[in-house]
């Protein structure tokens, strides 16, 4: 069943929010969290800077707040709603005195405060973040991380003072949960490391109980990436390996606190597997009917899951799609062209995010050439 996308913001400037499976809205309904640039078709220098604002879906305005030089056209700069007792705040991460952090700016007033690390991940209410080094990344793998001009011939392999960042919302301070040297022992790996390690891509489950981060290494020479999944509680705590450096593994989502859907080659090919933590128990989910891989996440009731695809054939059409977890029925709701010169570190992937009350998804597209927020109202489908 296609849904005609309604075009949320308009250019000539472009607009994106660049991530998918977090709440881009604040409590009204009405504001949506953005970025805008003048560019998009290169990848972002140390000298470049986004605005950090909301798009009203009344008049379908963009409002600057702010601006920031840490982002990137694949994760934006990691926006997000709190709730730290500060009243509504947005969050974004910038570079203050040589490394990234993250200003916790409120709704109403504007009053801007510093939280000490870069916020990756929030809870589902909003009280507690997780906070990750784009610094380093950047260096480790530039798509995800901010530009800048640190030689990475001085950055350590895996340190034991740098990793995943446990940042206290009401105070802003930031303390290591988990460092890269630790998960490195953990991993008790043949031989050390002879490339950087790097954390990427963390969340929170469901009830912000435990933690999902991926740890990967790339040694000198090598095209892909080694990676592997870890779980913690957010005390640092209860550290596990759930899939070896031996695999690949891609996206994730969290459908209760207990079990994860991830996108790996665990059993052979590449396809989305769901698994209880620590059990081992991987159980293939949507095969034959979900693509191998995708953004996936679930609506705020859990009843469905969206995904999309990177840009297939030679009409480089990434598909947007919903599957119900009841029944194992795929709705294909459309389609977004994406031009060849959008690979790589200034691809476009759709990056579904669900509205709070399940009727509705944004996406990042770039049909026209322009890069653009979309909106897609699947209330007739999903009830």
């Amino acid at each position: 069943m296609r849904v005609e996308p309604s075009r949320f913001t308009s250019g000539p400037a472009h607009h994106f929010f660049g991530y998918y499976g977090i709440n881009v809205w604040d409590r009204s309904g009405r504001h949506h969290l953005a970025l805008e640039t003048d560019f998009h078709r290169r990848p972002p220098t140390p000298e470049d800077r986004a605005r950090v604002g909301l798009v009203d879906t009344e008049s379908g305005s963009f409002a600057a707040l702010a601006e920031t030089g840490a982002f990137n056209l694949q994760q934006g700069s990691m926006l997000h709603w709190i709730d730290a007792g500060h009243g509504d705040e947005l969050t974004y991460n910038v570079w203050h005195g040589g490394r990234v952090v993250s200003h916790a700016r409120a709704l109403h007033g504007g009053a801007t405060r510093t939280l000490e690390a870069p916020v990756a991940a929030v809870t589902a209410d909003g009280r507690a973040a997780l906070g990750l080094n784009y610094a380093r990344m950047y260096h480790c793998r530039s798509v995800v991380g901010y530009a800048n001009a640190i030689d990475p011939d001085t950055l350590p392999l895996a340190p034991e003072d740098d990793g995943l960042y446990r940042i206290d919302l009401p105070s802003g301070r930031a303390d290591l949960l988990v460092s890269h040297a630790e998960v490195i022992r953990a991993a008790a790996l043949p031989e050390p490391p002879t490339g950087l390690v790097w954390f990427n891509h963390v969340m929170f489950n469901t009830d912000g109980s435990r933690v999902m981060f991926l740890c990967r290494m790339r040694r000198p020479g090598d095209r892909g990436l080694r990676t592997s999944l870890w779980t913690v509680r957010p005390d640092g705590s209860e550290l596990s390996q759930q899939i070896g450096f031996e695999h690949k593994i891609s996206h994730f989502a969290w459908p209760d606190p207990d079990h994860l859907l991830i996108s790996t080659d665990l059993l052979g090919t590449m396809q989305f597997l769901t698994f209880t933590v620590d059990r081992g128990d991987f159980t293939p989910f949507g095969g034959g009917v979900l693509p191998a891989d995708g953004h996936a996440c679930f609506s705020p009731d859990g009843r469905w899951l969206a995904c999309d695809t990177y840009p297939q054939g030679s009409e480089r059409i990434s598909q947007l799609m919903l599957y119900e977890m009841a029944t194992g029925r795929r709705v294909d709701i459309g389609g977004m062209y994406s031009e060849p010169v959008f690979t790589g570190d200034v691809r476009c992937d759709l990056h579904p995010r669900w509205h709070p009350d399940g009727h509705s998804l944004t996406i990042d597209a770039v049909p026209a050439g322009h890069r653009q927020i979309y909106q897609y109202d699947v209330s007739s489908i999903v009830g």
